[in-house]
């Protein structure tokens, strides 16, 4: 087996898009002829390097860290680059090093295979919008730092052999900004089998889940300030009263009490449901069948896994028109776009979605449709030939 080393300060217990997919790579990669290790930050009150055993089986190589007080749990690497050497110099060096984002570990990731000619991949899983999403009341300065951001990024990507994205979008933000080396759009792909299709009817899975009323709006996924779960909020409260709507909110997160608040003041409370994390993936998937359509208005998403969850179940999707989210909700095919921000349109999209059953049946065929090219089995096929391009050039 060829020894991959994976490496990203993103990673669990913190929760987030990159820790999902970085768990997922070293889970299923071993399926393709990879031996794989994860480098990742230390948990809190953890001052010395250690090992540990996932509960998929890889080994976690586990570095000093810091936190930056951003969300809960998460950390990043504090002076990776020696802790790194010392490691790969008791293990051995590994045939290939794959770097998820442009963080301290990675860095260093990055530093220690261009200095020891290791063939190095970069996945792109970050947009620098979400960083300074708290400075949209300074627009000069948050669009200043977000082209900073893009052209920063760029420039330490191309130190990378290849840079791969989950999206096509995700690789135009950067060629834009200057990146030069080979890319590959390379979905995070989902489990199409465990995410298929429930075909309980909705009125049980309902009564089951204690969810009352005639039809269901969801969002699921991290209650963040930058996911602008206030908008759909805001839209939801324009429209419920008519369709006797609840709205579901799964999930939890540092906007979480701030989003209580505004349900509150809208006086809304009984029609809005805050769930809590959800670990249990098949309640997770009870929640989003018992829905009639799923509802995502971020901005910073260069793919959305829990939108692919959504439609791998079949629900429509009313989504942002922003980011990469167009490339899963395609407008008035397997749901409706809004733009960003407007909730004005959105409430108007929920209104012609809730309204219809005709049209929710139609974009829940399209969803279905869809999401059958994102089964995460090709996905790991596609890594595979895109790590086996990398070592081939190594060779010559």
């Amino acid at each position: 087996m060829k020894r991959l080393l994976i490496v990203s300060d993103l990673f669990a217990p913190s929760i987030g898009g990159t820790e999902t997919v970085t768990d997922a790579m070293a889970t299923n990669l071993p399926k393709v002829g990879y031996q794989t290790t994860v480098v990742a930050p230390a948990v809190a009150h953890k001052t010395t390097p250690y090992t540990e055993k996932s509960q998929h089986g890889y080994s976690i190589e586990r570095l000093r860290s810091f936190s930056p007080h951003l969300q809960k749990n998460l950390r990043f690497g504090f002076r990776p680059y020696k802790q790194l050497v010392q490691y790969l110099d008791q293990v051995g060096q590994p045939d290939i090093i794959h770097a998820n984002n442009l963080f301290p570990l990675s860095r260093a990731a990055i530093k220690y295979a261009r200095r020891h000619n290791i063939p190095l991949v970069i996945g792109s899983h970050l947009m620098p919008e979400s960083i300074t999403f708290g400075l949209s009341w300074f627009k000069t300065l948050q669009r200043g730092l977000n082209r900073f951001g893009w052209r920063y990024i760029a420039r330490v990507y191309n130190k990378a052999d290849i840079v791969m994205s989950p999206t096509n979008t995700g690789i135009r933000y950067l060629k834009r900004n200057g990146l030069r080396v080979p890319t590959r759009a390379i979905s995070n792909g989902i489990d199409l089998l465990t995410n298929k299709p429930i075909h309980t009817d909705k009125t049980i899975l309902r009564k089951k889940l204690g969810i009352s009323g005639d039809l269901v709006l969801m969002y699921a996924g991290r209650l963040g300030v930058e996911k602008r779960i206030d908008v759909i909020i805001t839209a939801f409260a324009k429209e419920y009263a008519t369709f006797n709507a609840k709205l579901i909110l799964l999930g939890d997160g540092n906007a979480r009490k701030q989003l209580r608040r505004q349900v509150k003041n809208l006086g809304i409370e009984k029609n809005v449901i805050f769930t809590g994390y959800v670990t249990d993936h098949e309640r997770k998937r009870e929640y989003l069948a018992a829905s009639d359509g799923f509802v995502i208005a971020s901005p910073v998403e260069l793919q959305s896994l829990v939108t692919m969850e959504a439609m791998a179940v079949g629900l429509p999707v009313l989504a942002a028109r922003a980011g990469a989210l167009p490339e899963l909700c395609q407008n008035e095919v397997n749901g409706f776009t809004f733009a960003d921000g407007n909730t004005n349109q959105l409430a108007d999209r929920m209104f012609k979605l809730l309204s219809s059953e005709k049209l929710r049946q139609k974009f829940s065929k399209a969803s279905l449709e869809i999401i059958s090219q994102h089964d995460i089995t090709d996905t790991w096929k596609k890594y595979d030939e895109m790590y086996a391009e990398v070592l081939e050039k190594y060779k010559k």
